[in-house]
C-alpha cells in the first residue's frame, strides 16, 4: 500500500532534522522536490529540482504535480517562490518503499486530505512550538548556517503565526501526529513521532 509522511511546521521547528532520522532508520524514501527559489548553502545535494517560474508553472499547467503551493494565487515571479512535488518523483520514490516522506507546508493541508480520501494513506506530522512567535524567532537567531535578516526573520514569524491561526483547528483535526519542538528534544521527538505513525510495526 502507497503510503505518505507529510512534514509540516513553522520555521526552525526540526523538520529536516526529524526527517533525514526518519529516512536513515526506517524504510522510507524522499522524493525529489521542486521549487522556484534560488539555492542555498545548506540545501542538500540533490533534493530539490530548481526550475524557472515559467518551467514550474509549465508542469503545473500540464496538472503533473502531486502537490504545489507558494506564496501567491497563481504561478508568476511577481508572487514570489513555489514549492512542489511530481507525481512521477513520487511513482519513482514508491519503486524503492512502500512509504516516502515529503515535506509540506500548512496550505497543502487540504492536498493532502484529498489524496488520502482517494487512497492513498497520509500521515501527516506537524511539528510546532508552545509559543510560535517565540519559537521561531529563538530558533532562526540560534540558526549559524543562514544569514538571517531582521525583515526575514520577522517575515517568516508574522508567517508561522498567520498559518497556525488560519490552519489550526484543520491541523488538530486531520494530524496523526503533533510535536513540541522546544519541549521535547530530537531523539523524544522521533520516538514520539515513529509511535504516533506506527512505524516499525507490522
Amino acid at each position: 500500500m502507497k503510503k505518505i509522511i507529510a512534514l509540516m511546521g513553522p520555521s526552525g521547528a526540526g523538520k529536516t532534522t526529524l526527517g533525514n532520522l526518519l529516512e536513515t532508520r526506517n524504510n522510507i524514501v524522499v522524493p525529489r522536490h521542486c521549487t522556484t527559489r534560488s539555492p542555498r548553502s545548506d540545501d542538500k545535494d540533490g533534493f530539490y529540482r530548481y526550475l524557472t517560474h515559467d518551467e514550474y508553472k509549465k508542469l503545473y499547467d500540464e496538472e503533473r504535480f502531486i502537490l504545489s503551493s507558494g506564496d501567491g494565487p497563481t504561478v508568476k515571479k511577481e508572487y514570489g517562490n513555489f514549492y512542489g512535488v511530481l507525481m512521477e518523483d513520487c511513482e519513482t520514490a514508491w519503486r524503492l518503499s512502500d512509504t516516502i516522506l515529503l515535506y509540506v507546508s500548512y496550505k497543502d493541508l487540504f492536498t493532502l486530505i484529498d489524496i488520502n480520501r482517494n487512497g492513498i494513506k497520509v500521515d501527516i506530522v506537524n511539528l510546532t512550538f508552545k509559543d510560535v512567535e517565540s519559537g521561531v524567532k529563538e530558533r532562526l537567531l540560534s540558526d549559524k548556517t543562514r544569514n538571517h535578516t531582521e525583515s526575514d526573520i520577522e517575515r517568516r514569524i508574522n508567517c508561522a503565526v498567520e498559518y497556525e491561526e488560519k490552519y489550526g483547528k484543520a491541523i488538530e483535526r486531520y494530524v496523526t501526529s503533533k510535536v513540541y519542538t522546544d519541549i521535547f528534544n530530537i531523539e523524544e521527538t522521533y520516538d514520539k513521532v515513529c509511535d504516533d505513525l506506527c512505524l516499525g510495526e507490522d
